[in-house]
């Protein structure tokens, strides 16, 4: 006969908050999630970002925001013509854009569970005290050089 026991569920943040609770085993921030702007990378569980509207040559077609699969799902979605629909599933959205982009990043969305990461956008590099991860296209030329998803460390323990 086996037992089944739920995972213990601890966040640590580093403005010292501390939350407790029985589920999901989480992805901690930034440690195990990664940008590949060349495919899904081994090891990981990854989400296809990709504008519909941006040309062949700029190889969107093969950039994932990924996390680490040993690390359960953490619930986030790409929305590329607004955010309303996932909002109303009880998700937060970021805004994922880059105004010197012309092919329609204004509309763009990456969404996720509420109470579940704080995250934030720049296009015009790194937020200061976050944790942040570049996104980056090597060939699109409209200057996603200096974009980032930046967030709060946070940590998902089991125990």
């Amino acid at each position: 006969m086996s037992e089944r026991v739920g995972a213990v569920l601890l966040v640590v943040l580093a403005g010292g908050f501390l939350f407790c609770g029985v589920g999901a085993v989480l992805p901690s921030w930034p440690d195990n999630f990664k940008w590949s702007s060349n495919g899904q990378p081994s090891g990981y569980n990854c989400l296809r970002i990709l504008e519909t509207a941006e040309p062949k040559k700029h190889t969107w077609r093969d950039n994932y925001f990924c996390w680490r699969d040993d690390k359960d799902d953490p619930g986030f979605s790409w929305h590329t013509a607004g955010h309303r629909y996932a909002q109303s599933l009880d998700k937060y959205c970021v805004h994922i854009y880059e105004d010197s982009d012309p092919h329609t990043w204004g509309d763009n969305f990456l969404c996720l569970p509420r109470n579940s990461y704080s995250l934030e956008w720049s296009r015009r590099g790194p937020i200061s005290g976050l944790e942040c991860i570049k996104w980056h296209e090597s060939r699109d030329p409209h200057t996603w050089s200096d974009n980032y998803l930046c967030g709060k460390y946070k940590i998902f323990l089991k125990y």
